[in-house]
């Protein structure tokens, strides 16, 4: 019968090989495991979050109804429909209808016809069980329905009470977009990792181990031709290199051990036919004359008695090889042994060989006698002892061998170099002396019953190390048993994981703390303000917030670099822990925002006294690179409880108080109050309905022409922007341009306004004048809105001559160079430039002179004053001349009366602009008023 061996393919592709199928099944673990339960967590947080919001609208809702404020519910829930993966929020009165909606439309019909998708059954649910029902519907869409019933007092009925329901309508697309962005990086970066470390590993395995395993192969090809007279030597001191040095010894002792046997085999002829050996004698031509029979039972014919040659019972390589020898033997006359590896039927053998030279009865030909002992078992036994004692002298991790009465007998150099033993101080004793005594009883305990009822245990323990410290390992840890099943002794490895710690610690540091700066974090800081509410709520010990936001810093990160910003920040942490005692928490939210924790408050003196003080040290001068930084901070303060008892609320309060420094004058702390509060929602509320202004229609411009004082003749209109909101009413510009400038509302509205003005340069009330608009100082950095002027040139037919962009000084002012380069670009193209409220900014002569400027505006603070104020008077009339003289022509603002009018006319100014002439007015009164 047949036996079929599996062919293997070499080690050095091998290994490869399983190093590409472990990089890959590491991808596919990431993707198809890692990846899918990732959002799975992604979707239980937002059903949690949005149970949140309905049972915290539930309660606001039923409180508004019973205090009968429809117009409380209606602000509460525009309120709640600010965020964008928000579809729909809706109440629906107990009789179906819709009272409130995120969608005015929605508002008075009955609920069956507003179109929403969510499930009949679901409401219902909600309704009986008066709880939270949540949905998922992902046919066609990918949406979260919320139904939360809601209480609605009647006084009418016997029963006092009626239900109503909430129902919020959740983008789950939206909600999930920048998580799932966030882990589908998160998924590229360890595939990448996986990849790189995939082809790192497998490079080091080409360079360290299949190259060298390649030379040794090669050189045990060569022993197979028994070819023994080249040495491979390979460099170094691993298995590796002691086997290269090994096989050159091996041929060595081949080539000696013929020449011994050979000399012996003379004298033993009729001795060496019953010897458990290959017996063989050859004369010079390589005909056969003796073998013996273990030969003939070897090689199955019988050579002697045949007279058979070399050639006829071995391979050609070995028929060669013994020719050669023998001849060699012959010309030399000593006898020579060697070893030597053979293959026949793929099954390779290792023989020692001993030739010797021998006459025949006569002396009259020569003989060569052959002697071949099989050392294929004693050769591998050998070889496997030099392995196993290599692999356990140098195996990274440690190993003892104990006997049954657990005493040492053997360790490796690993084991003396993690404990810090030597080895002769180690033979003899226990492996208890290694206990730290920290509390490591009961794991010892385990150990001792897992070794009793299974003979093997595995798990992490601490030792103490030789110097005293502790020691962290992984140890496995195994009985030895005899042939009568008996424990004659313990095997153990053990594996230093003080690196493993070392790298867990971290990564717990990096969790709690920001990278940047090595304050606490986000959430460390939660959860040190939830400590402090705990203790507030048992020992009712109060604590003070501090929200600092540093004045100035977006200059300096734009001016100097992200990483001159981030050195500034990290000065910034190190300054305000300077000011802080003890028990005192500094922490940065994130940007340029900081937060400190001030816990056991005796008085607001304490904290207001606390914020002077970070305001002074974060006023110094910074040394950033070359370069001296002034930066400086606003602070909101509030206390705990008095200004709120929960994270959220007193968090946003600081923030509100913050805002509230900033806009005071910066560099200032102010404590938090109602008024701050109110301000700071009626703010929310501006930017809130800023982002959707222009999608509702809520935006238009107002014309106010600018005329020539002495024919009083029209020459140009300034496009001023009006904001009626269906929230707030009309908004003052200087209100919301404020707070588009504080976010990046402000570019949005200056793309709507250039393109609302090229629409309106076409109405016939408008053909023939000049246009102005305004450019704020924050927008006029980028060049986006430049940008938008050529496009409309090139696409919509403007003509750039019949515009004129108005700056403020500041603008030109924070970055000349950069200034000069936007008006430059403006003049090629034929657009006009004007310099807005002169006066009130830093002017300079130097700048008019070297900035290409069309007009001055003079600011109308400098007009009102015509009249009454001679100092405003000699202002105005110096600011005409001098603007002629560098032929730039003037412009004022703010006329109101026939004084200020011939005051300026009779001064010579250009044009005149004011309520004297006109007020802003729309486009369509423009024709019909002038």
């Amino acid at each position: 019968m047949r036996s079929f061996r599996l062919s293997m393919p070499p080690i050095r592709r091998l290994v490869p090989g399983l190093i590409l199928m472990l990089g890959g099944l590491g991808l596919a673990t990431a993707y198809f495991i890692v990846r899918p339960y990732l959002f799975s967590l992604t979707e239980d947080n937002t059903r949690s979050e949005i149970t949140y919001n309905l049972n915290r609208l539930q309660g606001t809702l039923e409180y508004l109804l019973m205090q009968g404020d429809s117009d409380g519910i209606r602000r509460e829930v525009a309120a709640n429909s600010a965020h964008r993966d928000l579809k729909h929020l809706v109440v629906v009165d107990a009789a179906g209808k819709v009272l409130a909606s995120s969608r005015l439309a929605m508002v008075g019909r009955p609920l069956e016809s507003v179109g929403l998708h969510y499930s009949r059954q679901q409401l219902r649910q909600a309704l009986e069980s008066h709880t939270v029902r949540l949905e998922r519907r992902s046919n066609g869409e990918n949406t979260l329905y919320g139904i939360v019933p809601l209480r609605f007092p009647d006084p009418n009925r016997i029963r006092p009470d009626s239900w109503g329901a909430v129902l919020i309508e959740l983008d789950m697309d939206q909600a999930n977009r920048y998580l799932i962005q966030g882990i589908e990086r998160i998924f590229l970066w360890v595939a990448g990792a996986i990849l790189l470390f995939s082809l790192l590993l497998w490079l080091g395995f080409e360079r360290l181990i299949s190259r060298r395993l390649q030379s040794i192969g090669i050189g045990i090809a060569a022993i197979e031709r028994d070819d023994y007279e080249d040495q491979l030597v390979l460099p170094g001191h691993d298995e590796l290199a002691q086997i290269s040095r090994a096989m050159d010894r091996l041929g060595r002792s081949l080539r000696q051990s013929h020449r011994d046997l050979s000399r012996q085999h003379a004298q033993f002829d009729s001795f060496m036919r019953h010897v458990p050996a290959l017996v063989s004698i050859v004369d010079q031509r390589g005909i056969f004359r003796f073998v013996n029979d273990r030969f003939v039972a070897n090689t199955g014919v019988n050579p002697g008695q045949e007279g058979l040659s070399l050639a006829e019972v071995y391979p050609p390589y070995l028929a060669q090889r013994h020719g050669d020898l023998n001849r060699q033997v012959l010309e030399s006359g000593v006898p020579l042994q060697m070893e030597m590896s053979t293959g026949t039927g793929g099954d390779s053998r290792s023989w020692f060989l001993a030739k010797f030279p021998l006459g025949d009865a006569t002396g009259d030909e020569a003989l060569v006698g052959t002697v071949a002992l099989d050392i294929t078992q004693q050769e591998q036994s050998e070889s496997l002892v030099r392995l196993t004692q290599s692999i356990f002298e140098h195996t990274a991790e440690g190993i003892i061998v104990t006997d049954a009465e657990q005493r040492i007998v053997e360790i490796n150099r690993s084991f003396a170099r993690i404990s810090g033993y030597d080895k002769a101080a180690l033979l003899g004793q226990t492996p208890a002396m290694f206990r730290s005594g920290d509390g490591d009883e009961a794991i010892y305990g385990q150990l001792r019953a897992a070794l009793s009822s299974q003979g093997y245990w595995q798990g992490e323990m601490v030792n103490r190390h030789r110097d005293g410290s502790l020691l962290p390992l992984r140890l496995s840890i195994s009985s030895i048993v005899d042939r009568d099943d008996r424990v004659s002794g313990y095997f153990a490895i053990y594996q230093d994981i003080r690196a493993e710690k070392r790298a867990e610690q971290a990564l717990r540091e990096l969790a709690y703390h920001d990278t940047l700066t090595g304050l606490y974090n986000r959430a460390s800081f939660k959860q040190k303000i939830g400590d402090a509410l705990e203790r507030l709520g048992r020992l009712g010990e109060a604590f003070g917030v501090l929200f600092l936001d540093l004045d100035r810093f977006k200059e300096i990160n734009d001016t100097l670099g992200h990483e001159r910003g981030d050195e500034l920040l990290g000065q910034v942490a190190q300054r305000i822990e300077t000011q802080l005692r003890a028990l005192d928490i500094a922490c940065r939210l994130g940007g340029d925002e900081f937060i400190v924790l001030v816990p056991q408050v005796g008085a607001e003196r304490e904290l207001a006294s606390l914020a002077q003080h970070l305001i002074e040290v974060l006023g110094r001068p910074f040394r950033v690179g070359d370069y001296d930084a002034r930066i400086g901070c606003s602070i909101g303060i509030v206390v705990a409880p008095r200004d709120g008892n929960e994270i959220d609320t007193l968090m946003r309060n600081a923030d509100a108080a913050m805002y509230h420094a900033k806009e005071s004058g910066r560099g200032r702390y102010a404590f938090f109050d109602a008024e701050i509060d109110a301000r700071n929602r009626r703010l929310m509320l501006i930017k809130q309905g800023l982002r959707t202004a222009r999608q509702r229609g809520e935006l238009s411009l107002v014309y106010q022409a600018e005329l020539e004082p002495v024919h009083g003749e029209v020459v140009a209109y300034e496009a001023l922007m009006r904001w009626d909101s269906a929230e707030l009413g009309a908004v003052s510009p200087a209100e919301f341009i404020a707070v588009a400038e504080e976010s990046d509302l402000i570019e949005e509205l200056t793309h709507w306004l250039i393109q609302q003005v090229t629409t309106d340069a076409l109405h016939p009330a408008l053909l023939g004048s000049r246009i102005a608009l305004n450019i704020s100082p924050r927008q006029f950095r980028s060049e986006s809105w430049l940008a938008q002027i050529r496009t409309a040139q090139a696409e919509l037919g403007l003509d750039p001559r019949r515009l004129c962009i108005e700056v403020t000084e500041s603008a030109l002012v924070d970055d000349f160079e950069h200034a000069r380069g936007q008006l430059q670009a403006l003049k090629r193209i034929g657009v006009q430039v004007a310099i807005d409220d002169f006066g009130t900014g830093y002017s300079s002569l130097a700048y008019l002179k070297r900035l290409p400027i069309d007009y001055l505006k003079i600011d109308r603070s400098f007009v009102a004053d015509i009249g009454q104020d001679a100092d405003d008077q000699t202002i105005v009339s110096t600011v005409i001349v001098m603007a002629h003289e560098l032929g730039i022509r003037v412009i004022a603002e703010g006329a109101e009366t026939e004084a200020q009018v011939a005051f300026l006319r009779a001064q010579g100014c250009d044009l005149i602009q004011g309520y004297y002439y006109a007020k802003p007015l729309p486009l369509s009164e423009l024709a019909c008023t002038l």
